[in-house]
């Protein structure tokens, strides 16, 4: 499988209105976050989840957004600040070496991990960080472009994700994606 990171210039194509058609964010989250939650979009980008994250968690929510490129989280800011979520946004650069949320151990209530899993080199530590700093109880939506990962590479990411504790929770269908649903029992 393949790990290049996406570039800051395929972020702005991410954010096409074109896109959200295919994978509505509203659609697809809203049956996991509701206001107050605390909850992670790990590989953020420029917020095309993260900003409707953040209004379906608010008020007293918070989405933590981390991503290896300072420009994405500059654009991602921007955006939220525009839309009045600025507030409830923290955006996190993550040095590629571990997600470096310690202070979140067991606190985050739900974690988006989309289309980005194929992007980390070691996704035992990923999984591994991301099962600590999820509540007990608490879901990870893990979702891979069906382009660029294949469904035999996705079964081996979903592998090591119930290695690291995860149990498989079901199917979710996203548009041009493979996705499921793991917890944290």
């Amino acid at each position: 499988m393949a790990h290049r990171v996406c570039p800051v210039w395929m972020g702005y194509f991410l954010l096409s209105p074109f896109r959200r058609l295919r994978q509505n964010p509203d659609r697809i989250l809203k049956k996991f976050l509701k206001p107050g939650m605390v909850v992670l979009d790990f590989g953020s980008a420029m917020g095309f989840f993260s900003i409707p994250m953040a209004k379906l968690v608010n008020p007293g929510g918070k989405v933590v957004c981390v991503d290896v490129q300072e420009k994405m989280l500059r654009v991602l800011q921007k955006r939220a600040k525009r839309v009045g979520v600025e507030g409830v946004i923290e955006a996190r650069l993550s040095s590629g070496s571990g997600i470096c949320l310690e202070e979140y151990n067991c606190g985050i209530d739900f974690v988006l991990l989309f289309a980005s899993a194929h992007e980390v080199q070691d996704q035992v530590d990923l999984f591994r960080e991301l099962y600590g700093v999820l509540k007990p109880g608490g879901s990870l939506l893990f979702s891979e472009p069906s382009g660029h990962v294949t469904k035999a590479e996705f079964n081996d990411s979903v592998a090591v994700a119930e290695k690291s504790g995860f149990q498989q929770a079901g199917s979710v269908e996203i548009r041009s994606s493979i996705s499921i649903l793991l917890k944290k029992l």
